[in-house]
C-alpha cells in the first residue's frame, strides 16, 4: 500500500474560466496552506503522493460538499492525466474524458447541440486530412475539446459545457505531437461558420492557418536525433544536452488567407548570459542563443540564425 502525504491544499474557485476576477484570502497553518476566493461555488481538495510528480484533485461543490463535480490526476505543472469524470450539481455524468487518450464521451441528455458540434469537427477534420494527409491526421494531431462556439450574441460554450444557444461560428483547436512524448497545444486552429464553410482568419484567435507543403510526403520527417547530428555539422559545438533545447513552431503569415503560416522544427544551443543588475532601476538579464531551423515534413535543415530573449524586472 502506498504511503500518502496529504498536502491539504484548499482552492475555491467561481468557475474553470481563466477570464473570471476572484478574491483572495490566504491562511496558512504549521500542516496545511488553505486559499479562499469568495463568491465561490467549488472547492478542490489537493493530494499527492510521495516521490510523484502528480497531485490527485477532488473537486466538490460548496452548496453540498458531499456532491462531487470532478476529480483526477494533474501534473504539478497543471496538465491533466489519465481519466476524468464530470458531474453537474444534480450528480448526472456530463462526460468523461481521457487525457491521455484524447477521447471524450459526452452524456447526449445534457447536451442539446452535441450532434451539430460533431458534425461541424468532421468538417475540420477534413480539411486537416485533405490539405495534408490521412496519415499525419491519424498521427501528429490530437484534438483539443475546449473547443469555443458563438451566436450573433457572443461566446455560446465549449465541447465540455452544455450549449444552450445554437452557435452560428465554430472555433477548434488542435495539438500536433512528434512523438508519444513530445506534444505542443494550439498548433491548427480552424474556425468554421454555421454552413461549415472555413472563415480565413486575420488576426483575431492567434491567427492561425495552413501550409501550403510542397514535398511529396505530407506529413512530418523530422527526427530529434538526426536533427541535431546536423545541427553540429552546422556549428552546434556542445556535447552537453542540458544546453540543447528543440521545438516545433507553427509561424504565422498574419495574412487573411487559407494558406497562411508555416510549421518550422528548431533545435536551440544556448550560448550566453548578459547580465546587467541594478538595485536601482530597471534591471536585465539577456540569454543568447544559436538556432538551427529545420523543415518539419521533410526533415531537411533550413538555416542557422542567432537569438536572443530578454528577460526584464523593476521600475523604469
Amino acid at each position: 500500500m502506498k504511503t500518502k502525504t496529504i498536502i491539504s491544499t484548499i482552492l475555491i474557485l467561481t468557475s474553470f474560466s481563466s477570464f473570471g476576477q476572484f478574491s483572495r484570502q490566504k491562511i496558512e497553518t504549521d500542516s496545511s496552506n488553505i486559499e479562499i476566493i469568495r463568491n465561490s461555488v467549488y472547492h478542490i481538495y489537493e493530494e499527492a503522493y510521495k516521490n510523484k510528480d502528480s497531485v490527485w484533485y477532488s473537486v466538490h461543490f460548496i452548496k453540498d460538499t458531499t456532491r462531487l463535480n470532478t476529480e483526477g490526476w494533474r501534473t504539478k505543472d497543471d496538465k491533466y492525466l489519465g481519466v476524468w469524470k464530470e458531474y453537474n450539481f444534480d450528480k448526472e455524468l456530463m462526460y468523461i474524458r481521457d487525457y491521455d487518450n484524447a477521447t471524450c464521451e459526452i452524456n447526449k441528455d445534457l447536451y442539446p447541440f452535441y450532434d451539430l458540434l460533431e458534425k461541424m469537427k468532421l468538417k475540420a477534420d477534413s480539411l486537416i486530412i485533405s490539405t495534408y494527409s490521412k496519415e499525419f491526421f491519424e498521427r501528429h494531431v490530437r484534438f483539443d475539446f475546449n473547443c469555443a462556439t458563438y451566436d450573433q450574441e457572443g461566446y455560446v460554450g465549449s465541447w465540455v459545457e452544455p450549449i444552450e444557444r445554437k452557435p452560428t461560428k465554430f472555433l477548434f483547436r488542435y495539438q500536433v505531437k512528434l512523438n508519444a512524448s513530445e506534444c505542443y497545444d494550439e498548433m491548427i486552429g480552424i474556425e468554421l461558420d454555421e454552413n461549415g464553410e472555413y472563415i480565413p482568419n486575420e488576426g483575431f484567435w492567434n491567427n492561425y492557418g495552413f501550409e501550403m507543403v510542397n514535398s511529396n510526403s505530407k506529413t512530418f520527417k523530422i527526427d530529434k536525433n538526426k536533427a541535431i547530428e546536423i545541427a553540429k555539422s552546422k556549428g552546434l559545438q556542445t556535447n552537453d544536452l542540458s544546453k540543447v533545447s528543440e521545438f516545433l513552431k507553427w509561424e504565422k503569415f498574419k495574412k487573411p488567407e487559407f494558406y497562411n503560416g508555416q510549421f518550422r522544427y528548431y533545435i536551440t544551443e544556448f550560448t550566453d548570459e548578459i547580465k546587467d543588475i541594478k538595485t536601482k532601476g530597471r534591471s536585465r538579464i539577456i540569454y543568447k542563443y544559436n538556432v538551427y531551423s529545420f523543415d518539419p515534413w521533410t526533415g531537411e535543415f533550413i538555416e542557422k540564425k542567432r537569438m536572443k530573449r530578454v528577460r526584464e524586472w523593476g521600475k523604469k
